[in-house]
This record gives C-alpha cells, structure tokens and sequence, in this order.
C-alpha cells in the first residue's frame, strides 16, 4: 500500500513524513515518485503478534504501509511531477499548516484550496477526454463513466465520492485520475496545541469533503521519534500526547483504503497481508504467490482468534475438522488464516 503526503510550501509535509516513519534516515525514492523520499511503517497488528508468540515461526511479517513525501505544491496548480506521482498512491494526506496560524478558517480554506486544486485537474483532463471521445473511438461504457465523473467534478466533489457504478469505475481504473482515491487531512499544530483537539469546524468541513481528519504536532513527533523506552513515555506524559501519531495513521491509512489482513502460517512465517475488503479467495490466493492464484484448487479457512488457542495449530485444525473448505469466489473476510492448496 502507498501513501502520499501532500501539501503547500511551508506546511511541515517533510516533518510530518519523517515524524510519522519514526526513522532518521528514509529511505529516498524522489525520482521515481515525484518526491523528497520514500520510507516504510509496519502496521501493529495484535493477532499477528499473538499467532507468533503462539506458533513460534522463524520471521514474522506484519503488512507494510510505503510512505511518500512528494514534491510541495507551490500554487496555483500542482507540479506535473506530484500528479504523476499521486496517481501511484493508495491514499492522499493532505497537509495543513496550523502551527502558524492555529484558526480553524485558515485549515478550513487550506483543505478546500488542496481539494480544489485536485479536483480541477481531473475536471480539465475529462473534459479533454469527452471531447475527443469521437474521434478516439471510446467505448460507450467509458464515455458514460467519464460523463459521470464530470458531473461530480463539476460540483466540486472529488471522483473517489461520485455515485458510479462497479463497472464505471473499472472503466476508469486506466486513467488513475488523482481525485479517485481516498483522503485523509493531517492538521500540523504548534507543540503547545499537541495534546488539544481538533477545532470542530475544521473536522466538520473535513468530513463534508469526505475525509477523516487528524491532528499532529510534527515538530515534537520528529523529536519522539528520536526516543525510545522510559524516555519516550515521559515525552508523551510531558506533553499530554496518548500515543504516538503512526498508529492512529495506520489504523486511518487502513480504513480509508478499506484494506483487510488475513494471515498464513507455517513453521519458516507468520505473515499478515492486506487486501481490499470483498476480495474473493482466489485473488487473495495472487497476493501471496501468482502460482496459486492459477492452479488455485481450494481454500482451508480459520479464523486466528480460534486457531491461536490450538497447540497444533493449521495440522490440528484439519484433523479436528476445524477447517472450512472455501472455494475460489469465498469473499476473504478481516482476520482469517487461510492455507491455500494449489496444483501448476
């Protein structure tokens, strides 16, 4: 999964980047993506550390979320280079400065100027599309999901929030238009604002636009970052913070990707993958290795609270009939350890 921090000149997106990855070096990706960097968050996972400390395996592998700092935008528009890097994101982080002016009017028109600025260059690439949708032979299916679009662009909204259809979407799926992925606003506040909430205007107006908002001082994460054990604890009880930013990122990163773990297990890896939710067995099957998504002949399905209380674990499960037996169009569902059987 990708994730991409966006945001003005000045607005701290750097920071915030290097506060969320609680790392000193990142790892720099700038001229594949657009950006400044590119670094990696394993998502805590409860079950996946209780099915390890049960089971034991060699490496455990918790999901991983790619973070991209991308290249500012400096106004009116944004640079070729950060669109083009956007559109390989998963999800958009939306930057707003509020350490400099904190007042909820100054994060509100900021959103909407970033929300705006995304929108309209999706509307002025539709546009474009539908007019020469003649003479590029369109099909009538894409012709009327880029209508469609239009009609939610025009009003402001972004693509991701339009009322389209599964295969409308599918239709649009090549053109990666910016505005059809999900959002999530990360409000910058001063280090004396950390542990106050977020202005209830500015979450009203985040969730108008569709989008969940939190609320960080980047500034002092970057120095939590830098600490560890009874250090780090003291840090936060000094400045009233209840936790750390990356998790709640992650659990909002997640959610707004609708993105699910299931697990596999064996005696070398327990491993947590994540998937969009509805994903049928045999895609889920493609996550972990192509070979059994193609000889896919069946899917052996527990749930990992009930196998983590099995000493046996997967061998016992089969052998007290514990197991259902799921076949290709079975809808993966949040949590499940899955071993699949295949024949290429």
């Amino acid at each position: 999964m990708d994730a991409g921090i966006v945001g003005g000149a000045g607005s701290g997106r750097t920071t915030v980047f290097r506060a969320l990855l609680a790392q000193r070096a990142p790892q720099t990706q700038g001229a594949r993506h657009g950006g400044g960097g590119m670094g990696v968050i394993q998502v805590l996972d409860p079950r996946l550390e209780r099915l390890a400390e049960r089971f034991q395996p060699r490496k455990v592998v918790p999901i991983e979320i790619r973070v991209h700092d991308l290249c500012p935008s400096l106004g009116p528009s944004f640079p070729t280079a950060e669109i083009e890097g956007m559109k390989r994101m998963d999800v958009l982080l939306l930057v707003l400065p509020a350490f400099a002016d904190p007042s909820p009017e100054a994060s509100c028109a900021e959103l909407d100027r970033l929300v705006g600025e995304l929108v309209l260059e999706d509307l002025a690439f539709v546009e474009k599309r539908l007019q020469h949708a003649s003479r590029d032979r369109l099909p009538g299916l894409e012709v009327e999901a880029l209508a469609s679009a239009r009609a939610a662009l025009d009003t402001e909204s972004s693509v991701h929030r339009a009322e389209l259809t599964a295969a409308q979407r599918e239709a649009l799926r090549g053109y990666a238009l910016v505005s059809d992925r999900p959002f999530l606003a990360l409000r910058n506040v001063a280090e004396g604002d950390a542990s106050q909430a977020c202005p209830e205007a500015v979450e009203r107006r985040a969730e108008a636009l569709g989008m969940p908002l939190l609320q960080l001082a980047a500034a002092l994460e970057a120095e939590l970052a830098e600490l560890e054990g009874e250090e780090r604890a003291a840090f936060l009880a000094e400045y009233g913070i209840a936790e750390p930013a990356g998790p709640a990122l992650t659990r909002s990163l997640l959610a707004q990707a609708d993105l699910i773990p299931f697990y596999t297990i064996n005696p070398d890896e327990c491993r947590a993958w994540g998937i969009r939710r509805g994903t049928p067995a045999r895609a889920a099957a493609g996550k972990v290795h192509s070979d059994m998504e193609r000889g896919f002949i069946r899917a052996e399905v527990i749930g990992c609270d009930e196998l983590a209380r099995l000493p046996e674990g997967i061998a016992e499960a089969r052998r007290r009939g514990l197991l259902r037996i799921e076949g290709k169009d079975y809808l993966i569902r949040d949590g499940d350890v899955v071993h699949f059987r295949f024949n290429v």
